[in-house]
Parts: structure tokens; C-alpha cells; sequence
């Protein structure tokens, strides 16, 4: 009896050593490792983790990306814009916005046009009845290059008021020859000269821009063909306004720029002093 209960304990713990064994053998070959490493064998619920982990990886610079675009775009469309507003509105070279002059007691400022309310202000600067200044206009002496037009040739300026609505009209007539005769320009240019310096002085009021107004006439004009400026238009117009419509540039009157070549029949405006030089000496340039 105990011979055999050697032999049975003998066998038994054999056969459970060779388990023991077997289970660590499986162990290390499903389990990735027995802790060769260091590292325990993960659980279940490690490789369930770790792939969501790694999948979420990927996504984070495209989306990084994604965001980054619009603003960058956005900031290379609207910056450049608003920088460029502020320039052209405060900081343009030689640009000042110079509103129309006005007239004041006994002095008429450039730019009006019998059109318009030149009569009216020269009434008002001087105190006289506008009837008185009408009836003057119809009877100043004019000379023979003004086509019988008083348009243009009424000089702006302070005059005296020595006299009536006549004697202030006449003097800036007078004044008017006197300025061309002064400088030299021969008379069959004169109503071309005063046309082009009218033009100038409706374009712009500002000194500065005029020189450059003015080659800009020279040009259009050296080119042949229509001006295309819209204050020729604007001469009939009895508003005071700086943009036309399309039936006006459309139309056939006789100061539409955009249908007729060259200058106006006539002046339309009464150009200082500095819009007759601009057009006498304009400045290089092509534009």
C-alpha cells in the first residue's frame, strides 16, 4: 500500500508540473511575453484602448489646418483692402480736398457758370438786384473772340464797387484780356485757351491737381477723339452735381463729351489765373 501511494504521488506531480509548463508556454506565445521586458502582459481592456487613442492622432493637425486656412485668408483679402482705403483717402501725395471757393463782399470765387448761379453770386457779393446784374451781363463789351458769350471771360476776384452792376461786369472783363495779354498768348488762341482753362477749373478745385488736369486735357486732346470728362456735360445742367447719367453721356447735346470731339463751343466756367497756366504749361507726363 504505501509502495503504490509513491508511485500515484509521483505521477501526480509530474503530470502537474508538465500543466504548469504547458500554461506558461501559452502564456508567453498568445500574451506577447511573460515579463521578459520587465512589462506585465496588458489585460482585455488595453487593446481596446490604445487604437482609439491612435486613431484620434491623425485628425488633430488636419484639423489644425483646416481652421488656420479661412483666417489667413481672410487676413490676406481684408487687410491689404483697408490699408489701401486709408492711403487713398488721407494720404495720397498732393492731395488735398479743396471744397468750391466762395464768393464774399465784393469777390467771386472760380468755377461759376452763368448756367448755374454765377449771376446770382455776383448779385449777392456786390449787393446789387440780380435784374441789374442780367441787364449788365447783356450789355457788357466783350471783345470779339467771346463770340458775344460772357461765359469764361468774367475774371474771378475782389473788385471795388466804385459803381453800378455795369462797371463791376466790365472790370472783370478787362481783367480778363488783361490776364491773357500779359501772358503773351496771341489772340486767335484765346477762346481756345479759356475753353481749356474753364474745363480745368470745373475738374478740380484743388491748385495742386490742376498742372496734372491739365496735361491730361493736353493729351486727350493731342489724341483727337471725344474728352469723355463729365463736367462738359454737366455745363447745361442747372444742378450743381459731379456725376452724369447714361442718357446724359447718351444724349446729342452739344456738350456731351462723350459724343463730340474736343473742347466745348464754349467755356464753362470762369477759370482762375493758376487753371490758365496749368493749360499754357502743363507738366510731362502721359497721363
Amino acid at each position: 500500500m504505501v509502495a503504490v501511494r509513491s508511485d500515484t504521488l509521483a505521477w501526480t506531480v509530474a503530470t502537474m508540473g508538465a500543466l504548469i509548463a504547458a500554461a506558461a508556454l501559452i502564456a508567453v506565445v498568445v500574451g506577447g511575453g511573460d515579463g521578459s521586458d520587465g512589462n506585465p502582459a496588458p489585460d482585455d481592456s488595453t487593446p481596446l484602448s490604445e487604437p482609439v487613442i491612435e486613431a484620434t492622432d491623425p485628425p488633430v493637425p488636419i484639423a489644425t489646418t483646416t481652421t488656420s486656412l479661412p483666417v489667413s485668408t481672410t487676413l490676406a483679402l481684408t487687410t491689404p483692402e483697408l490699408t489701401t482705403t486709408t492711403a487713398l483717402a488721407t494720404t495720397t501725395e498732393g492731395y488735398t480736398y479743396v471744397p468750391k471757393p466762395a464768393t464774399g463782399p465784393n469777390t467771386i470765387g472760380p468755377g461759376g457758370a452763368l448756367t448755374k448761379h454765377l449771376a446770382e453770386d455776383i448779385a449777392s457779393a456786390f449787393g446789387f438786384d440780380l435784374a441789374e446784374v442780367t441787364d449788365a451781363l447783356d450789355r457788357v463789351d466783350l471783345p470779339p473772340e467771346a463770340g458775344g458769350n460772357p461765359e469764361g471771360w468774367l475774371a474771378p476776384g475782389t473788385y471795388s464797387r466804385g459803381g453800378g452792376a455795369r462797371e463791376v461786369v466790365q472790370a472783370m472783363v478787362d481783367r480778363r484780356v488783361s490776364q491773357l495779354e500779359a501772358r503773351g498768348v496771341p489772340r486767335e488762341e484765346w477762346h481756345e485757351v479759356i475753353t481749356a482753362a474753364s474745363v480745368i477749373e470745373k475738374e478740380t478745385y484743388n491748385q495742386n491737381e490742376k498742372p496734372r488736369v491739365a496735361r491730361v486735357l493736353v493729351n486727350r486732346l493731342a489724341g483727337g477723339g471725344p474728352l469723355q470728362m463729365d463736367s462738359i456735360i454737366l455745363y447745361p445742367i442747372p444742378e450743381d452735381r459731379i456725376f452724369t447719367t447714361s442718357e446724359e453721356r447718351g444724349s446729342e447735346q452739344p456738350y456731351n463729351s462723350y459724343r463730340h470731339d474736343g473742347l466745348p463751343p464754349t467755356p464753362i466756367s470762369a477759370p482762375d489765373e493758376e487753371s490758365i497756366d496749368a493749360f499754357l504749361d502743363p507738366p510731362p507726363g502721359d497721363w
